[in-house]
């Protein structure tokens, strides 16, 4: 699915006995139109940490879009988590001038 994506950011650590590696990616997606909403919306996606080496070869100093590629993951108890586990940059066309 394509994306505008606004930025990234690695978080890994330790709380509570407890270990985490991911990557958030700040998005904007579009909200349900409707007489209380219109426009877009920043959203969060979680990522995982592979993404890391290949987002810092991407240039964020505006809103980009990218082909992102999501995948279910089981976190127990019958629910799951949708990760981001690809990235790619639109190739944009751009007309002659």
């Amino acid at each position: 699915m394509r994306m505008n994506v606004m930025g990234w950011k690695h978080s890994k650590g330790d709380f509570n006995g407890n270990s985490y590696d991911y990557v958030t990616l700040y998005c904007v997606a579009k909200m349900e139109q409707k007489d209380t909403q219109r426009g877009a919306a920043g959203i969060d996606m979680r990522g995982d940490p592979s993404l890391v080496e290949k987002l810092k070869k991407i240039e964020f100093n505006a809103i980009i879009p990218l082909e992102v590629e999501t995948e279910a993951r089981a976190i127990g108890k019958g629910n799951f988590v949708e990760t981001v586990v690809n990235v790619s940059p639109v190739q944009v066309n751009k007309q002659p001038g």
